[in-house]
């Protein structure tokens, strides 16, 4: 084992990050799941974090007070209000006017967020499930 904690295999020269590795008695070896898990878990978190920045997006331009009247702040105000629609309401938005520019904080972004971010655990964790039952 070297000082970046990794271990290095012996026959095949390859380098294993430690926390995959896994000891049994005096050997030693790397537990491996499915390819089909380990794809669906990137495609499901990938997507999560495509649906989180647009959110965290959405977020930061109503609290900083961007024009909605702008090309790309509609578009993204348009396109977000599809993942925000079913949280609406749970919580009224706090405004602010200032001299220029209007400022919301709106809670239903950071539900809608939470709740996404719940939602794909969840499927992953309902897939590693399956992985474990299925013996890998």
């Amino acid at each position: 084992m070297n000082h970046l904690g990794r271990s290095e295999d012996d026959q095949n020269g390859k380098v294993i990050p430690m926390s995959r590795l896994r000891t049994n008695g005096t050997s030693a070896y790397v537990e491996e799941k499915p390819l089909w898990f380990t794809r669906t878990k990137n495609i499901t978190y990938y997507l999560l974090g495509l649906i989180e920045v647009i959110l965290v997006l959405r977020f930061l331009f109503m609290l900083l007070g961007a024009n909605p009247r702008s090309g790309f702040t509609s578009f993204l105000y348009l396109f977000s209000g599809i993942f925000i629609a079913p949280f609406s309401g749970i919580f009224n938005p706090i405004t602010t006017t200032g001299l220029v520019s209007r400022s919301v904080f709106d809670p239903a972004t950071i539900v809608a967020m939470v709740i996404y971010a719940l939602i794909a655990w969840g499927i992953v964790r309902l897939l590693w499930i399956r992985v474990a039952r299925d013996g890998y």
